[in-house]
């Protein structure tokens, strides 16, 4: 009897968080999708790139902070929501043996129809590693979530010439890929900080509710106030991280190698709404830049950024994440060494 009932309620939690995924996940990007992606279709615009500035200010900061969470806050809920279910709902075991275990090709495809940026993703990978699944599978949902975003893929196709589309895709798959190798020799070693569990540590008998809540609490007060403060101080530098200019325009020879690493590194600090980095790309070729240089921003503004890096620090070895920026900058990189090569790279 043990035996057919057991499978039974484990199946009854999975179903739930299932279930609430897609009712969130229908609110916060599906939907608006749905109404998005033929307005960018019909007009073969993203709008206003959200990188230029006015200069490093306070009032920049601010400016760019309420431009960028009016454009996440939805999917920043979702994640914060998702995670919380995850650490408190779904059985320790089961996500271990179903996510923990199957690596970067389960924890990509569980982040795919999500479409969420990396500090959204974030939480939900924090809360997949506190309920046991391991390096493999949570670094891959976490960096899949933006790398291998369909929407952005349509988006880029209806808004650059094709070929920015194929090295989108390349470069997002590597990113991805730099994640599972990194993460397969780092093995699953033990968090230093505890906060990586394999045990149902909350499961103390108080109602699911209570349980719930203190997670969603404590995933808050832990992520969100170092993330704000981050996400203004960063959107007051960024005319200092991305000097844009026209001057951009005339440059040739060692300084465009120079420009190019510079912005593969900044490209991978500054938190981004998602498409957001389709619309600077095209901002830049629109203006007479280089697409040698403009290559350069294309996976490495959406892949990570330093909020995000902060935000699952304590789930995920140093060494990992530290090669994963490497290697995101580096791809940045060769994005822009593919470009100068050759091709139909303007409109």
């Amino acid at each position: 009897m043990t035996t057919t009932t057991a499978p039974r309620r484990t199946w009854i939690p999975v179903a739930g968080v299932a279930l609430l995924a897609v009712v969130l996940l229908i609110w916060a990007k599906w939907q608006p999708y749905w109404v998005k992606v033929p307005s960018v279709a019909g007009s073969g615009s993203l709008g206003r790139s959200i990188l230029p500035s006015d200069g490093v200010s306070l009032r920049s900061g601010l400016e760019f902070a309420g431009t960028y969470f009016l454009a996440i806050w939805p999917a920043l809920v979702t994640g914060l929501v998702l995670a919380a279910a995850v650490r408190t709902v779904l059985p320790a075991d089961w996500t271990a043996r179903m996510v923990g275990r199957r690596g970067a090709v389960v924890g990509s495809a569980l982040a795919v129809p999500g479409m969420m940026c990396s500090c959204c993703s974030a939480p939900v990978a924090v809360g997949l590693r506190q309920r046991a699944a391991d390096v493999r599978a949570a670094l891959a949902f976490w960096l899949a979530s933006p790398a291998l975003n369909p929407v952005v893929l349509v988006f880029c196709a209806f808004v650059l010439p094709w070929p920015w589309t194929v090295l989108r895709l390349a470069a997002g798959l590597a990113v991805v890929g730099v994640g599972a190798l990194a993460a397969r020799r780092s093995g699953d070693a033990p968090d230093p900080t505890g906060l990586a569990v394999g045990t149902d540590s909350l499961d103390d008998g108080r109602p699911l509710p209570v349980r719930f809540l203190v997670a969603l609490g404590g995933l808050s007060l832990r992520l969100l106030p170092e993330y704000l403060v981050l996400v203004v101080v960063l959107g007051a530098l960024r005319g200092v991280l991305f000097p844009l200019g026209a001057g951009l325009a005339g440059t040739h020879g060692a300084v465009v190698v120079a420009i190019v690493v510079l912005l593969a590194v900044a490209g991978t600090l500054l938190p981004i709404p998602t498409g957001a980095e389709i619309a600077a790309v095209a901002a830049l070729l629109a203006a007479g830049v280089s697409p040698v240089i403009a290559a350069a921003l294309l996976v490495t503004l959406s892949a990570i950024s330093l909020p995000s890096l902060l935000m699952v620090r304590r789930v995920f070895p140093v060494r990992v994440l530290a090669t994963v920026t490497v290697g995101t900058v580096l791809i940045g990189v060769v994005c822009s060494v593919v470009v100068a090569v050759g091709g139909s790279w303007t409109a």
